[in-house]
């Protein structure tokens, strides 16, 4: 817990002395020291991490460079990972064949591409990567989503290209995304959305037929299946596709995820400067719409988080984004601080297993691998959930 709490109060200094007070001296010194902080509290983690326990579990399993083609390309990857995956892990094993190297690899790889996004889109990095800290994103993306959050780096590296319209270097970078994760085809149809101008007529027809898609989802996932044209898509589409919740769960899910966002988006549809964020409001209604009727579309939501918290930052500190009054701008606010809360921090409140074991153990406490003690509580999670799965 020491080295959370130290972090927390690193960033909120950068935000207050640099970002708010606008400071400038020593600002670039103290935000690489930021940065290598949370460089080696991610790669010195001890079994933190629910994935982080499943990818060290199999990453005695996978190929070395030698068999990397055999294994790669034949039945003997029944995890369906992607090769550019897979490549990554065989170079580390040519190196030093422990999981502990490679994570420390995979900790700098990430925190250089996430440091550098921040500094380079945004006028108050530390404001974006403490909305991130404090709403788990980060954690999320650096313990949990090992493979995809190498696709959404590659997304990070060509979002000016995107930003821009320079299509063919895009493409090259999606083309990378999906070697990483399948979940990267989204990335294709992205530049689609930027056709799209978000309106309040958008948002109300979008919630209008997101009703009958809820209630006839049988019908939509069958229709879904049919586009998955990967054997890995088609694994995946099958489990997802098997995942029910209650009335009241499938009722909840939507309030959190649909309705509590819309003032925020009606907001951002009554006073947005440009249209230039438009794609990002569209797909992110649509994407949290289609996850109520297969919750594995929420998964894509996972490339356009950072983008939304760098509006967010921005916004936070354009004095053109004006309020009438205290009372919309509560509302506002607290219709994103839900829509945040509600990607990774309510698990800590709903997640469980037999409801003896919680998700909050996966990140809580610490440990290092200086150390390497484990932490009963997160083992037994993890187990259970494997169990229950």
């Amino acid at each position: 817990m020491l080295i959370y709490s130290v972090i927390f109060i690193l960033l909120l200094f950068g935000v207050f002395h640099f970002d708010y007070k606008q400071n400038t001296f020593l600002r670039s010194f103290y935000y690489f020291f930021v940065f290598i902080v949370c460089t080696l509290m991610m790669g010195l983690r001890y079994k933190v991490g629910g994935d982080s326990l499943t990818y060290e579990y199999f990453y005695t399993y996978l190929p070395d460079i030698d068999d990397f083609s055999e294994y790669t390309f034949s039945h003997h990857n029944d995890n369906n990972y992607q090769p550019g995956y897979l490549l990554f892990v065989a170079l580390c094993k040519t190196i030093h064949k422990g999981y502990y190297f490679y994570q420390f690899i995979h900790a700098i790889i990430f925190n250089c591409i996430f440091f550098w996004f921040f500094r380079k889109q945004s006028e108050k990095p530390f404001t974006a990567i403490f909305i991130c800290y404090i709403f788990l994103i980060y954690f999320y993306f650096g313990f949990e989503i090992q493979r995809e959050i190498f696709a959404i780096c590659c997304f990070l590296l060509s979002y000016n290209f995107f930003i821009k319209n320079k299509w063919f270097y895009y493409y090259l970078f999606c083309i990378a995304a999906f070697t990483f994760h399948i979940s990267a085809v989204i990335l294709f149809i992205l530049p689609f959305f930027k056709l799209v101008k978000f309106t309040n007529k958008i948002l109300v027809l979008s919630i209008v037929a997101s009703i009958p898609l809820i209630i006839g989802k049988v019908y939509f996932i069958d229709f879904i299946k049919l586009l998955l044209i990967t054997e890995s898509m088609q694994k995946k589409g099958e489990g997802y596709s098997e995942i029910e919740f209650s009335l009241l769960g499938i009722l909840f899910f939507y309030f959190i995820r649909v309705i509590a966002f819309i003032p925020f988006l009606y907001y951002y549809t009554k006073n947005k400067i440009s249209n230039e964020n438009d794609w990002m409001m569209t797909i992110l209604l649509w994407v949290s719409i289609l996850s109520q009727v297969m919750v594995g579309f929420d998964r894509l939501n996972n490339y356009i988080y950072l983008p939304l918290v760098l509006f967010l930052t921005n916004m936070l500190y354009n004095k053109d984004y004006l309020f009438i009054n205290n009372f919309k701008k509560y509302i506002t606010y607290t219709s994103i601080f839900v829509f945040l809360f509600n990607i990774i921090d309510v698990k800590f409140f709903v997640a469980n297993v037999k409801n003896k074991y919680y998700y909050y153990s996966v990140f809580f406490p610490y440990e290092s691998v200086l150390d390497k003690k484990k932490t009963s509580t997160r083992e037994r999670y993890i187990r259970e959930m494997w169990k229950a799965q």
